[in-house]
């Protein structure tokens, strides 16, 4: 009985050294994605012509994400919306478009906001290089209609 007691007790010690090891493992810190820094932007003309409605920008941070973001000003009334789009260019995904609506987004600029951003694409591929694109909508009863369109230029 005393053997299995100490067969028990080491089975013990062994499995707590083996849970320890998973516990320091997840708590490794995760890196951090900052340094987020516009790498383009453009105004929002209505019929290309100002004043500006506001910016698109294209992003980049130190992680090598991309995403396109938009601020509109001022706040958007209740017929009035806006979305930002990211075109991709080159690599596996060329001709993808994801705007703030698409998943990882935070939804297009409604009554009351101002900004959205797109899902963020992580690209280290040099031949990738992407556009960002806003668009703005109004409502006058009939459904929303495009009213004003801009990009950036195609940037890396």
């Amino acid at each position: 009985m005393k053997t299995l007691g100490i067969v028990l007790s080491t089975a013990g010690l062994a499995a707590s050294g083996v849970f320890a090891l998973a516990t320091s493992a997840q708590a490794a810190p995760a890196v951090s994605c900052s340094g987020a820094k516009s790498i383009s932007s453009a105004s929002i003309l209505r019929d290309h012509r100002p004043p500006s409605w506001g910016s698109v920008r294209l992003v980049r941070d130190n992680c090598s994400q991309y995403w396109a973001e938009i601020t509109m000003k001022p706040r958007l009334t209740a017929n009035q919306r806006a979305n930002a789009y990211l075109v991709q260019h080159g690599g596996s995904n060329a001709g993808r478009t994801l705007s703030c609506d698409s998943s990882g987004g935070n939804g297009a600029v409604t009554a009351g906001q101002r900004t959205c951003r797109t899902p963020k694409v992580r690209s280290t591929d040099k031949s990738v290089t992407f556009i960002a694109i806003a668009r703005e909508f109004h409502n006058y009863g009939g459904g929303y209609q495009e009213i004003s369109e801009n990009a950036t230029s195609r940037t890396r």
